[in-house]
C-alpha cells in the first residue's frame, strides 16, 4: 500500500543499523526509502589500484559497505584478498508484518563482509590472482555422514562451509588452479587461484561465485557473488589480411556527443532467501505469518508453508535467529518457494532503491542476474505519480509484502510509457547490432530485457525528461518464467508485477525526439576519428566492429551432443538420464574442434550453463502439432516469426528467444516443447569443467554432467598423459 510521508526525509545509507526503537505498525519513514548503491569495491594496497579503462565511468556515489579484502596491481598481475565468513548485515524489508521495524538482521556467508561481494576489475592479459580465505566454520554439520536427518538434504546437497570460485562467462583455463570448479577448499583454510586471461579475451560483464557442487546454492542464495569486469581500451583498427578480425572494445566507442565517457551503473540482482529460525544451530523451524514452517507443515492454503515469513522479537522461550539461509530444502528447494516467502529481489543489496540520473544522460547499465533461481522481466517505465504527489519519491513510498504491493506498482508504474533499453551486449559478449528493447505490452512484444539466472545484459538508457520513473519486474506468463507449475523443486517468482527500484530524474537536458536515434546519433557524434564508413554504421545500431565474434562455421556432419535436461517422476535431477557423479567423465570432446547441441527439457523448464566456452545461438525450434516435426521460431533474417505463427499457445514464450539468433552466450533458457540449438568451438583449453542447469538448487541436487576436453580424441587416454601413467 502507499503510505504517505508527512516530511521529506533524507535518504540514508543501506547500511545502516536497525534503528533503536520499539516495533511501529509501520516502518517509520525514514527507513522507507533507500538509495542506489554501487556494489562495494576493494580496497586497494598500491597506488594504481584496480584497473580502469578511461573510456567509461563509474557513476560516483555511496557503496553498500567496505568489504575485508584487498586488491593490488604490478603491471599485469592483479592480486585480489577475498575473504569468505559469516558476517552480520541487515536489509530494509518494507513488509510491516513480517519487519516491523522496516530493517532485518542477517548472518549470511559473505565475501569481505557485504550482501553483495566486491566488484573485481581487470584487463585483457592480465593475471588475476585471488587468495580465497574460507573462514567459515570447520563445525559443518552438513558434512557429517549421514547428514542431520532435520535438515533433509538430498542426495549429494552437503558441506555449507565447503567453497572454491567460478569466474562465470569468462574463456579462460579451467584446470589446476585456474577456474577449477572440481576444487574442494575447506573450512579454515586458504587457496591460491591464478587466472590466466587471455589478452585476446574480449572485455565485457562477467561474474564470480562459489560453485563447489553440494553448497552452491547456499551460498550464492547467502549473497555470495560478485561482478568480475574486463575492461578494455583496443580501439578500432581496420581489418588487414593478415588480421582480417583484429579485437576492439566497444568499452573505446561509448562516448556521448561532447565525447565524453558514458557513465555507468552495476546492478547485481539477487534473491537472498533468509528466513529467521527458531533453533538457531538445528535450522528447522522458520518463523511465518502462520506459525512455523518445517518439514512436517502440509501443503495447504492456510499452512505456513505458503506464507510470508517473519523475523519477530524474541521472548522467553522463544528464540529468534537472525535471518539466515541454511536449510536447503525449506529455503531453496520448491517450487513455489519464491511465491510464498515474501522476500525481495534486491540491487546491490538494498530492496526497492532509489537512482537519480539527468534527463538526457545516456549511461552504460550493466546487469547482472546473480540469484538463484527467480526470473525477471526488466521494464522501465514513466511514473504515472497521483496529481496530489507528482513527486512520488518525496511524498510516499511503497509498503507492504509484494502481494500487498501488486495493485499500488500496477496504478504508480504502468507498462504504458516505456522507457527503450539498447541492448548492446550479453553475457558479457558484445552484440554485432543494437537491440532496442521497447514496444507496447503485447503478445510477442519484445519490450521487456529477460534475465534468467546467469544473465548478463549490458544496455545504453536515456531518460528523456524530469520526474520518476520505474525500474518494474514484469508479469509474465508462466511459460515464460523457469518455474511453470511442473514438477518438484526449482522456485521461479509470481507472475505478477514487483518494483525492482525507482529512478529519479532531475536537471539534465530534455530529449524531444526519438530516444533511439538520440542515442545513436551520440555514438556517432562522440566519436569523430573513426573512419567514415565505419562511423556512420553506429547511426543504424551496427556494432560488429566491437563484436568478438561473429559466426562459427560448422561443424563436419554428425549427430549433436545432447543435453536432455529432466527431473524424474521419483525426484531426480538429471542430464541425459544421469544425476551427477564427480567420478565420472559424461563427455569427451577434442580441443579446437566445434560441436553443434542440442538442448531439451521435459517436466519443467531448465538454464543451460557451459564453463569456459561460451557458445552461438544456432536456432530455436518448436515441436509441431504432430509431435515430430520441429519448426525454427526465426524467420530468414532471424527475426521472430509473428506472434502464434509457431506457439499459438504460449505468446509470451518465443519473445525470450527473439534477439539472440546468431548471438554468442554462455547461458541459455530451455522451455519445455522447445529445442534450443547451439554451436561451440572448445578453443584453446583443456581440461574437465562442467554443464548444468543454472538454477543453483537443481544443479546441487544432480543437474550436471562432467564434459573433459582432450589434445586428441583418437589417442590412448585422448593425448593426455603417458600411456603408463596413473594420473594426469
Amino acid at each position: 500500500m502507499i503510505r504517505p510521508l508527512l516530511v521529506f526525509v533524507a535518504l540514508l545509507p543501506a547500511c545502516s543499523q536497525t534503528p533503536a526503537q520499539p516495533p511501529a505498525e509501520t516502518p517509520p519513514a525514514e527507513t522507507l526509502a533507500h538509495p542506489f548503491v554501487q556494489p562495494p569495491v576493494l580496497r586497494p594496497t598500491s597506488p594504481s589500484g584496480p584497473p580502469g579503462a578511461a573510456t567509461s565511468t563509474v557513476v560516483p556515489g555511496p557503496q553498500e559497505c567496505d568489504p575485508q579484502g584487498s586488491v593490488s596491481r604490478d603491471g599485469n598481475i592483479v592480486s585480489v584478498t577475498l575473504n569468505l565468513f559469516r558476517a552480520d548485515l541487515t536489509i530494509n524489508n518494507p513488509d510491516p508484518e513480517a519487519s516491523p521495524t522496516g530493517v532485518d538482521a542477517l548472518t549470511l556467508r559473505s565475501y569481505g563482509g557485504c550482501k553483495t561481494g566486491p566488484v573485481i576489475e581487470v584487463e585483457p592479459g592480465n593475471t588475476l590472482r585471488v587468495d580465497l580465505n574460507n573462514r567459515l566454520a570447520a563445525d559443518d554439520p552438513t558434512c557429517q555422514q549421514p547428514p542431520p536427518k532435520g535438515l533433509a538434504l538430498p542426495p549429494g546437497v552437503s558441506c555449507f562451509n565447503t567453497t572454491n570460485l567460478h569466474t562465470h562467462g569468462l574463456h579462460v583455463s579451467p584446470s589446476g588452479n585456474s577456474d577449477n570448479v572440481l576444487l574442494n577448499i575447506a573450512p579454515q583454510t586458504s587457496f591460491p587461484f591464478e587466472i590466466n586471461i587471455p589478452s585476446d579475451h574480449p572485455s565485457g560483464t562477467f561474474w564470480y561465485h562459489p560453485h563447489r557442487h553440494g553448497s552452491t546454492a547456499v551460498q550464492v542464495a547467502s549473497g555470495a557473488a560478485g561482478l568480475l569486469v574486463v575492461r578494455g581500451n583496443r580501439p578500432y583498427t581496420p581489418p588487414t589480411p593478415q588480421n582480417p578480425r583484429p579485437m576492439a572494445d566497444i568499452d573505446t566507442i561509448l562516448r556521448d556527443a561532447r565525447g565524453a565517457p558514458m557513465p555507468e551503473q552495476r546492478f547485481v540482482f539477487q534473491q537472498i532467501a533468509y528466513g529467521c529460525f527458531q533453533d538457531p544451530g538445528q535450522w528447522t523451524q522458520i518463523y511465518t505469518t502462520k506459525g512455523l514452517y518445517n518439514a512436517e507443515s502440509g501443503t495447504g492454503k492456510d499452512s505456513p508453508a505458503n506464507a510470508p515469513w517473519t523475523c519477530p522479537a524474541a521472548t522467553p522461550g522463544n528464540p529468534v535467529s537472525r535471518g539466515a539461509v541454511e536449510n536447503f530444502s525449506l529455503q531453496l528447494f520448491s517450487g513455489t518457494i519464491w511465491d510464498t516467502n515474501g522476500r525481495f529481489t534486491s540491487i546491490n543489496g538494498v530492496v526497492q532503491p532509489t537512482i537519480t540520473i539527468a534527463a538526457g544522460e545516456i549511461q552504460r547499465w550493466r546487469f547482472a542476474h546473480a540469484g538463484i533461481h527467480d526470473t525477471l522481466n526488466l521494464q522501465v517505465v514513466r511514473s504515472a505519480s497521483p496529481a496530489a504527489a507528482p513527486n512520488l519519491i518525496a511524498t510516499s513510498a511503497l509498503v507492504g509484502n509484494r502481494n500487498e504491493q501488486v495493485a499500488d506498482v500496477t496504478a504508480l508504474c504502468p507498462a504504458t510509457n516505456l522507457v527503450p533499453q539498447f541492448e548492446i551486449a550479453t553475457d558479457g559478449l558484445t552484440r554485432t547490432k543494437m537491440r532496442t528493447l521497447s514496444g507496447p505490452i503485447a503478445p510477442g512484444s519484445t519490450a521487456s530485457n529477460y534475465l534468467q539466472p546467469g544473465y548478463r545484459s549490458d544496455v545504453l538508457i536515456a531518460f528523456p525528461e524530469e520526474g520518476v520513473y520505474c525500474l518494474i519486474d514484469q508479469a509474465t506468463t508462466a511459460a515464460s518464467s523457469a518455474n511453470n507449475g511442473q514438477g518438484p523443486g526449482g522456485g521461479q517468482g509470481p507472475s505478477q508485477v514487483a518494483l525492482l527500484g525507482y529512478i529519479q530524474v532531475r536537471g539534465g537536458t530534455r530529449v524531444t525526439g526519438d530516444l533511439e536515434t538520440y542515442v545513436r546519433q551520440a555514438l556517432y557524434a562522440g566519436n569523430p576519428t573513426l573512419p567514415s564508413p565505419v562511423r556512420e554504421e553506429l547511426r543504424s545500431g551496427n556494432l560488429t566492429p566491437w563484436a568478438p565474434f561473429t559466426d562459427l562455421a560448422a561443424p563436419p556432419a554428425a549427430e549433436p551432443q545432447v543435453a536432455a535436461f529432466q527431473i524424474t517422476k521419483t525426484g531426480q535431477f538429471q542430464i541425459n538420464d544421469k544425476s551427477y557423479d564427480p567420478a565420472v567423465v559424461n563427455i569427451t570432446r577434442q580441443v579446437n574442434t566445434t560441436d553443434d547441441w542440442l538442448l531439451t527439457s521435459s517436466g519443467a523448464p531448465h538454464i543451460f550453463h557451459i564453463h569456459v566456452n561460451p557458445f552461438e545461438v544456432i536456432d530455436v525450434t518448436r515441436t509441431g502439432a504432430d509431435g515430430k516435426t520441429q519448426e525454427s521460431i526465426f524467420d530468414a533474417d532471424g527475426n521472430c516469426k509473428p506472434p502464434g505463427t509457431i506457439d499459438p499457445d504460449k505468446l509470451g514464450l518465443a519473445v525470450q528467444y527473439c534477439g539472440m539468433y546468431k548471438t554468442f552466450r554462455d547461458t541459455i533458457f530451455v522451455e519445455n516443447d522447445y529445442q534450443v540449438h547451439i554451436r561451440t568451438r572448445y578453443d584453446r583449453y583443456i581440461g574437465e569443467f562442467v554443464i548444468h542447469c543454472h538454477i543453483l538448487d537443481h544443479e546441487d541436487a544432480g543437474m550436471m554432467l562432467n564434459i573433459e576436453i582432450v589434445p586428441d580424441i583418437t589417442a590412448t587416454g585422448g593425448g593426455a598423459g603417458m600411456p603408463a601413467m596413473k594420473h594426469r
